[in-house]
Formats: structure tokens, C-alpha cells, sequence
């Protein structure tokens, strides 16, 4: 096995226990026989502070990321810091510590890690090559336009997801799913002819990371589709995937800015100050992390249609704040557009979770068979 899994540690002898840690142990008990209560208290509030966690923390890693941009013009190294702060949390999560007699090993992680093989590592590694891809480029977009041209940009990758979906999935939608992203692409073609600080490279970015992000999406259902690995729930899956992606992204950050990221970041520094400088780049590593961790949870617990309506006020949320906080000039027009497109998202969201029947693969419809209606569909 090729796994994540940290080794066990040497034995120790006991160590006699203190007072202090005598009543710790006791309160432990006592939570524990009171665990129906105490435990379904905590369940309950899963979903709500999940989405509270999804909704403030996106809007934070938004504003923050193009705060750090503004000083610090390295898009492609600074997307390879935020996934490394995220290795590093979710690598602390895994690692061993000790349990103070609270759990039957003496020690044990936060969180359960993950095994894989080679092959299955090899699987996932797919899947995270699209998401440096894409990590990479959602940074670089912001970098040389606003967050809130940026977001209305990104909401046209159901575009693609369903033109990759055609060609890799052989999956053909409603028609209802597919008139629903013509107000999208109206929208943000209105939206990027009326934008005032209009960048060709932020639009560019912003398209291509929709095709690397759809094709993300294409792969992990293929991935998802098979039984890979041990504890690889949400959580660990995206811890997975984010190292992974640390790891294809840094070659790419030394080649594409590795000259100049010394006297860059000196400069830097000299400006804003080390500590508050180094306090961006860790601010913004956990609130990328923490954010999509907590829109795993909130997402894996709601039907899709509060999914999409909640996904869309997200949206809305980030571009209103991000216009307000950093004082862009926003026309009527522009406005316009990105409303137009973000309700059609939310439409072509509705429309795709509201559509019964599974898709029609056009593998079976060249060949004359009925599609097989009666199985289940798997949720990814």
C-alpha cells in the first residue's frame, strides 16, 4: 500500500495521571453517556454551520486573495502557497497525536487518513491535475480584472461541463437544461462589453479555468463511479487532491515566475511589512481550504435545487461584497449582464436537479435500446 496513513508510534511507558487529567477523562465519560443528546445536538448543527462556514469563508478567501494580488503580483506562485497552507492543515489533521487516555490508542489523529495504492493514487492524480489547472488559472483571472468580473466569468462552466459531459460521458441533458445557459451566455457577454476594467486576460483565465474545472468534475465521476481507497470520504478525497495538486502546481510556479519571485517578494515586504504579509498568505491558505471543505458538507447534505439557489446567493454575495470593498466601477449595463447570467445558472442548476429521467447516453440512442431508466442514479 501506498498510503497517507503516518506509521505508528514507538510504545511508551504509561504516565502516571494528574488530577487535572483524571477530570478530564471523567467530563469525557460523562459526554459520552450523555451522547444521544450531546451528539445529536451536534449533528443537527452540521448542515447550518456548514453552510455559514461555506458562505463567510468563500467571501473572505475572495476578498483576501485580491488583496494579496495587489501587492504581489505572482498569481501562479500564490496559488501554489495556498494549497501548501492547505497541505499542511490537512497533513496536521492526519497526524498522530496523543489521546490522554481519552480514546483506547494512545495516539490518534483528528481525522482518520486516507489509504491508497499506486494504481489508486494514480486514479486520483487525474483528477487533481485539473484541479492545479484550474486552481492556477481562478487565480491568475483575478490577478489582472476584478473579483466580480472574475465570478461572472466562472459562471459559465455548466457550459462546458455539459459539452465534456456530451463528448466523455455520452450523456445528452433535457432541453430545458440546455436553454437555461443561453441567459448565461448572453449574460456575461453583456457583462464583459460593458465591464470598465476589462482584461483579455482575465477573461481568458477565467474560460479556461471553466474547461479545466469541468473537466475536473468529469474525471471525479469517474473516479467516484469505483470504490477507491480506505477513509477517502469528502474531506480526505479533497485533502488528497490538494496535495497532489501542490505537487504539479510548484514546477509549473518556479518556471513561470521563479526569476523574479525573489526581488518581487522583497519588494513586498518592504511595502506591507513581513508579519502582516505573511499573515495574508496563511489567511488566505486556510480560508481556501476551510471553504471548500465546508462546501463539501454543506453540499453533500442539501437537495440539489437548495443547492443551486443557495450556490447562486453565494455568488451573488461575493460580487456585491468584492464591488463595495474594493470600490469597482460597475455600469448599469455590466450589472445587468451579471445578473442575467447568474439566474441563468441558478436555472440551469434547478433545471438539471428537477430533470427525472437520468441522461441519454447517445451510445444507446445510435444503437435503438431504451436507456436504463430503472437503475439508480449515483450521486458524485
Amino acid at each position: 500500500m501506498c498510503g497517507l496513513r503516518f506509521g505508528p508510534p514507538r510504545p511508551q511507558l504509561p504516565l502516571q495521571r494528574s488530577p487535572q487529567l483524571m477530570h478530564l477523562q471523567g467530563l469525557a465519560r460523562t459526554l459520552k453517556l450523555q451522547g444521544g443528546h450531546v451528539g445529536g445536538a451536534l449533528e443537527s448543527m452540521k448542515v447550518p454551520l456548514a453552510f455559514i462556514g461555506w458562505y463567510v469563508l468563500s467571501i473572505v478567501y475572495s476578498l483576501l486573495n485580491k488583496e494579496v494580488l495587489n501587492v504581489w503580483q505572482f498569481p501562479v506562485v500564490f496559488s501554489a502557497v495556498q494549497l501548501l497552507v492547505g497541505a499542511l492543515w490537512i497533513g496536521a489533521l492526519w497526524m498522530p497525536l496523543p489521546t490522554f487516555g481519552l480514546k483506547a490508542r494512545r495516539f490518534a489523529p483528528v481525522r482518520e487518513p486516507p489509504r491508497l495504492t499506486r494504481a489508486e493514487l494514480s486514479q486520483v492524480s487525474i483528477v487533481a491535475l485539473w484541479l492545479a489547472l484550474g486552481h492556477v488559472l481562478s487565480t491568475v483571472s483575478p490577478a489582472y480584472g476584478t473579483v466580480a468580473f472574475t465570478n461572472v466569468v466562472k459562471t459559465l462552466e455548466p457550459l462546458f461541463t455539459c459539452f465534456f459531459s456530451a463528448i466523455f460521458l455520452k450523456q445528452v441533458f433535457s432541453v430545458p437544461v440546455y436553454l437555461s445557459l443561453v441567459p448565461v451566455i448572453f449574460g456575461v457577454a453583456l457583462a464583459s462589453a460593458n465591464e470598465v476594467s476589462f482584461s483579455m486576460i482575465s477573461l481568458i483565465s477565467g474560460l479556461l479555468s471553466n474547461v479545466c474545472f469541468a473537466l475536473r468534475a468529469i474525471s471525479a465521476k469517474r473516479v467516484m463511479g469505483k470504490k477507491v481507497g480506505d477513509n477517502l470520504d469528502a474531506q480526505n478525497l479533497y485533502g488528497v487532491l490538494t496535495i497532489v495538486a501542490l505537487v504539479a502546481i510548484v514546477p509549473l510556479a518556479l518556471l513561470a515566475e521563479g526569476r523574479t519571485i525573489v526581488a518581487g517578494t522583497l519588494a513586498t515586504v518592504e511595502k506591507v511589512g513581513l508579519q502582516r504579509f505573511l499573515r495574508m498568505l496563511l489567511y488566505s491558505g486556510l480560508s481556501h481550504y476551510t471553504y471548500n471543505e465546508c462546501a463539501f458538507l454543506a453540499l453533500d447534505s442539501i437537495h440539489p435545487v437548495t443547492h443551486a439557489v443557495a450556490n447562486t446567493i453565494k455568488r451573488v454575495a461575493v460580487i456585491v461584497l468584492s464591488v463595495l470593498y474594493f470600490r469597482n466601477p460597475l455600469t448599469l449595463t455590466g450589472a445587468l449582464g451579471s445578473a442575467i447570467a447568474i439566474v441563468g445558472v441558478m436555472l440551469y442548476s434547478i433545471a438539471k436537479a428537477t430533470d427525472k429521467p437520468p441522461p441519454t447516453t447517445l451510445a444507446t440512442a445510435a444503437k435503438g435500446r431504451p436507456s436504463s431508466r430503472s437503475e439508480p442514479k449515483k450521486r458524485v
